[in-house]
């Protein structure tokens, strides 16, 4: 199993007229959204393989690697900068196939509507496998992976987020998305524990809930201490606000189910809302940093807005307090990973 990272960025890792200590604005590489493919490789040539998220830069990324379209899009949500590169890719396959199958998207309902509404035109070209929560789809021609949604809240804008969980010969990948606090059953933390990796939605170090994402640190002061803002936010985080954002006319019935049984298990201040709080509950061997920007932490916090260098090791150096002991990385932009 290899994962290629096509991009490490937030929406807009550098904006106009503006310089950042974490991007390399010259770069257009460094510029490209958060997004990967997960492929096998056989000896001396390419498998199969998925791409996770298709924003900003993605379509570069592959023209400048392997140049192959891959077999199918997995998406975790909606936004643009996770589906600005759809497009591109969609167009290539049909381009070239000239079979007139559509291309397979992998999303949960909402996700894909909320794509078609934004690329209406794509509609008649795809084909749309809906995700259903916590069921693995298992591996065939356009997925050569096991793969496994849950769904994420991610603010009132990220309709039927999910985080994406990928097997393959008991190796385990988990996309994170971008969230602010993940929506689980209690037994589904054990089918995520011990991942070989773990691509993390890492916007902020510290709490502020209002970007939509969670943050690295539970306060400043102590990694594993909630700020009173975010204690605060867990107390005013209800059910009918996280659920609505799934619960959309045309959802299959494993994923109302789903919903349901979480409704009875819901208790908002048992949610991990920070990074190392799912650390601790999930494990992973590796994990690795993308979509940092780090503007909220300097606006809110006082904090400095650090360089990848000094975001990776202050992370390790954050998460050892915790007694986390896998390993921490920040990658680069191309950046090819083996996970054995």
């Amino acid at each position: 199993m290899e994962l290629i990272v096509h991009g490490r960025g937030n929406a807009w890792p550098v904006l106009l007229g503006e310089d950042h200590p974490f991007y390399n604005r010259a770069d257009p590489y460094d510029l490209s959204n958060a997004s990967y493919s997960l492929q096998t490789r056989k000896p001396g040539t390419v498998g199969s393989g998925i791409l996770i998220d298709a924003g900003h830069g993605t379509v570069q990324s592959l023209l400048a690697g392997d140049n192959r379209i891959p077999d199918s899009i997995c998406l975790t949500h909606g936004h643009m900068d996770h589906t600005l590169g759809v497009d591109w890719v969609v167009q290539s396959f049909v381009r070239s196939s000239g079979s007139g199958k559509p291309y397979t998207i992998y999303a949960t309902l909402p996700v894909y509507r909320f794509m078609i509404g934004s690329y209406p035109h794509l509609e008649e070209l795809t084909k749309h496998r809906e995700l259903e929560f916590g069921v693995a789809v298992e591996p065939c021609a356009e997925m050569p992976f096991r793969l496994t949604a849950f769904p994420v809240y991610h603010g009132q804008s990220g309709v039927g987020a999910s985080m994406l969980l990928f097997e393959e010969n008991g190796r385990k990948v988990l996309f994170t998305g971008d969230l602010l606090v993940p929506l689980l059953l209690e037994k589904d933390y054990e089918r995520l524990y011990d991942a070989d990796l773990m691509v993390v939605d890492t916007n902020n170090r510290f709490p502020w809930p209002r970007t939509n994402h969670w943050s690295f640190s539970g306060s400043p002061e102590d990694p594993l201490e909630r700020s009173e803002m975010l204690e605060a936010f867990a107390g005013e985080l209800g059910w009918e606000q996280v659920s609505a954002l799934h619960l959309q006319d045309g959802i299959s019935g494993i994923n109302r189910n789903y919903l349901s049984q979480l409704e009875q298990e819901w208790d908002s201040g048992d949610r991990p809302l920070t990074i190392v709080e799912f650390l601790r509950l999930t494990g992973p061997k590796q994990v690795m940093l993308v979509h940092y920007s780090g503007t909220e932490d300097s606006k809110h916090s006082g904090e400095d807005i650090l360089a990848a260098v000094d975001l990776e090791e202050w992370a390790i150096n954050t998460a050892l307090q915790t007694g986390f002991r896998g390993g921490i990385m920040v990658p680069e932009p191309g950046q090819r990973i083996q996970i054995d």
